[in-house]
């Protein structure tokens, strides 16, 4: 029967006090969802094969990357993880993963396009992982050639609802290749995989040379003294006796960092950037705490009604024990509405927030032994707590302690604080979410380059001269079309031994590209010096363009390099003849993160091309669908037994920039939740404000105040708190953000914009807010306002 009152007291609260319920609930569920979302996906990525027993146990086997010095590549040769497993005891596993090119399936004869990963592994995988089959055995894929195992998604897209075991997949490979298999076995999805892959095949030996491999070592054994004794045996690697082994944790593969970018890619292993991990668990604790800030703000403004209502119920013969059950459940009940509404906004976003963050979190594990009792314990923490406080120290003040304590200036000095705390939050995510957009623009900048180009061909594949000339015939959606010998964005690097005036060798890389006249067109590369590319190959015999980083890093100081042997600088150039007729501006093929290779464009002849195994296409933007459809068809026409397949430049090197991107977006999206939320509270500061002080407005207007006037009165302290936050933020979020540019080798200018607008936004916001409220308390009439007083 208590209990029925109180929850009726409650509610009775809550309706009388619409403004502080609706706008506590709707911070507190925003800052509860972002900070549970946040939560999960750290625990979810930091939890990877948290449930595999031998976890801890398995490690990487890498090597110095002969590319890239300081760096480490996940490979090694076919032959080295047996060796491994034979020659030393530590060595308990091994498991060697490969990823083979697969473009496309059909299935029943019917095309099926998208970007399937398939896998290629030993026998052993089922003793690192334990994958569980919904149909079918996964030991006879590993065991027998010709059988596939296919995920869940995956079958399902193939095959509808339908059974997938004993159907045929036919699988088109890059270079022409196909082969078909038989479905053996459908994979049950397991949560925090390692690996992520659609199809699954055994090893075949004469296509496999190599790849990532992972070793599972005794118990016990001290993986560094392990590596040790592979690199004093001389195991072989790469570049043997320059690069040595490495046994690494499964977490310095999953969680990479700025320092450990790397050209190799793994897209078939998890794989998170742990500074945007990092830096977006933080900006949704930040969240929170202005959710916290605006609960505080709204329970401080209604606590004068509240205090009434406690001393009216003491008249009536409550007891000490009610009031603070009512209170203790008010403040409880709220929280948990929120965090039930947070989990309910959790569900609407969790797809948006999936491709911000490239992450595969599913409601599921929200609810899942490993999740769940973080979250309760999350959320017993935030209503517990409040609400024991709150109802402890209401149910014993006073009117007068309250005067004292709560009222008054030292009300104000609080307030002040919150909203202070509030705004700081705001210009700081502001400030971030401007720079980070402000590098993501740049980087857009360097891709606007790639823009509706698109690169046909591979190394192994037929020369492309003949199509190259029908395609002139046929297609009018191309503007401009390059011959050439090698891809841009996966160009051939070699190495080279580079002598500084201080006496210093140091390595560095050198890219190579070889195509015909039109290739600076087509990538709308711009020339520095030199006469044009189509009049070079007139003129001379071997012409090559290099660019800015050549003549920075190779070329002596003050030396013109133009009409210069290439062996003066590239001693181990194979081409006697070339000489450097002209100079190219700087432009990136990888991330940002990496300084431009010194790069070498040789200009060929259409006779040196014959045998160019690449297209490079700028295809005009208002009919590119079209033309991508004329150009398979051209393809399909004169390769009909090779799968047609390209790569759009200007995707694949946006992916090579994803970090950047993804943390913009993700700052964007906390950074106008942030906004909201103090856009929430201060409309609920301002409404009890306003209703608080209206004696006092009414007086003012009756000796003769203005609305201008009555505006600014209410507005002079919020612009205090915004300017006051202003200078405690700037330093700081300034210094953060410096610190991230220097992962970037090529950084966006920190503009004056920058700074000035997060507080333009803030002041704005808070602004017309205030003066919303203002405005509709100058129209009330004074008498009738002194006449209700």
């Amino acid at each position: 029967m208590i209990l029925n009152v109180v929850l009726k007291m409650i509610l009775r609260s809550w309706w009388r006090n619409k403004v502080f319920f609706l706008v506590s609930v709707a911070s507190l569920a925003l800052g509860l969802a972002c900070t549970n979302l946040l939560m999960t996906y750290f625990v979810h990525e930091h939890g990877l094969e948290g449930r595999n027993p031998d976890r801890d146990r398995m490690f990487f086997l890498r090597q110095d990357d002969p590319m890239t010095e300081g760096k480490r590549v996940a490979f090694a040769g076919a032959e080295i993880p047996p060796q491994l497993k034979q020659s030393y005891a530590e060595v308990e596993d091994f498991l060697r993963l490969g990823k083979l090119d697969l473009l496309y399936c059909k299935v029943n004869e019917q095309k099926v396009e998208g970007d399937f990963k398939m896998l290629s592994a030993d026998t052993t995988l089922t003793n690192f992982f334990d994958y569980r089959t919904e149909e079918g055995s996964l030991s006879q894929v590993l065991c027998q050639p010709g059988k596939v195992a296919l995920s869940e998604a995956c079958a399902r897209r193939l095959f509808g609802g339908k059974q997938a075991v004993g159907k045929q997949v036919e699988a088109h490979f890059r270079f022409g290749e196909v082969r078909t298999y038989e479905v053996a076995a459908v994979l049950k999805k397991r949560e925090q995989s390692l690996l992520q892959f659609d199809m699954l095949i055994a090893h075949d030996p004469d296509f496999f040379w190599g790849g990532l491999t992972l070793l599972k070592l005794t118990p016990g054994t001290d993986a560094g003294h392990l590596a040790d004794k592979l690199n004093e045996d001389k195991v072989p690697t790469l570049m043997p006796g320059q690069t040595k082994y490495y046994l690494d944790p499964l977490d310095a593969i999953c969680f990479t960092t700025p320092d450990d970018s790397s050209q190799q890619t793994l897209d078939f292993v998890s794989q998170t950037p742990a500074q945007t991990l990092y830096i977006s668990l933080l900006a949704a604790v930040l969240i929170l705490i202005i959710a916290c800030c605006n609960y505080t703000n709204m329970s401080l403004s209604r606590l004068l009604q509240q205090l009434r209502m406690i001393h009216v119920e003491k008249l009536m013969g409550a007891t000490l024990r009610n009031i603070r059950l009512q209170l203790f459940g008010d403040a409880f009940l709220t929280v948990v509405l929120a965090f039930g509404l947070s989990i309910l906004l959790v569900n609407d976003c969790l797809s948006l927030f999936n491709d911000l963050l490239g992450s595969r979190l599913t409601m599921t594990f929200f609810f899942s032994s490993q999740m769940l009792p973080w979250l309760l314990l999350f959320i017993l923490l935030m209503s517990v707590i409040p609400a024991w406080y709150i109802s402890c120290r209401l149910s014993r003040l006073s009117f007068t302690e309250y005067r004292t304590l709560y009222s008054g200036r030292r009300k104000q000095r609080f307030v002040a604080v919150l909203v202070t705390v509030q705004f700081v939050i705001s210009i700081g995510l502001l400030l971030a979410t401007l720079t980070a957009r402000n590098q993501m623009e740049l980087t857009r900048q360097r891709a606007s380059r790639y823009e509706g180009c698109i690169e046909i061909g591979d190394a192994f594949g037929t020369p492309l001269a003949p199509f190259k000339a029908e395609l002139e015939k046929r297609v009018k959606g191309i503007e401009s079309m390059t011959l050439s010998k090698a891809s841009v964005l996966n160009a051939w690097i070699r190495q080279l031994n580079v002598l500084r005036p201080s006496g210093k060798e140091v390595r560095t890389n050198l890219l190579t590209l070889e195509g015909d006249s039109t290739l600076l067109r087509t990538l709308r590369i711009e020339q520095l010096s030199g006469e044009s590319p189509s009049r070079l190959l007139e003129r001379q015999a071997s012409p090559v363009l290099v660019n800015e980083s050549f003549v920075r890093l190779l070329v002596p100081a003050g030396t013109e390099v133009v009409g210069h042997a290439l062996r003066e600088f590239d001693t181990e150039t194979k081409d006697s003849l070339a000489v450097i007729a002209g100079v190219v501006r700087d432009f990136s093929v990888n991330s940002l993160e990496e300084a431009v290779t010194p790069l070498v464009i040789t200009l060929l002849s259409a006779s040196d091309l014959q045998k160019g195994f690449y297209l490079q296409l700028r295809l005009r933007p208002e009919n590119r669908e079209e033309t991508l459809r004329q150009i398979e068809a051209v393809w399909n026409e004169m390769n009909p037994n090779q799968p047609f397949g390209y790569a759009d430049m200007h995707r694949d090197f946006m992916a090579r920039n994803g970090k950047v991107l993804s943390l913009s977006h993700i700052l964007t999206f906390y950074a106008v939740i942030g906004l909201l939320l103090t856009g929430f509270g201060l409309f609920g500061i301002a409404w009890y404000a306003t209703r608080q002080r209206i004696r006092e407005i009414s007086i003012r207007k009756v000796h003769g105040a203005t609305r201008g006037q009555i505006i600014w009165l209410l507005n002079k302290p919020f612009c205090i708190y915004a300017v006051v936050a202003y200078v405690m933020a700037m330093p700081v979020g300034w210094w953060f953000m410096l610190h991230w540019l220097e992962q970037f080798a090529y950084r966006a200018p920190l503009s004056a914009g920058i700074f000035v607008w997060p507080l333009l936004v803030v002041w704005g916001i808070s602004a017309v807010i205030v003066c919303l409220q203002g405005w509709i308390l100058s129209r009330v009439n004074p008498v009738e306002c002194i006449k209700q007083e």
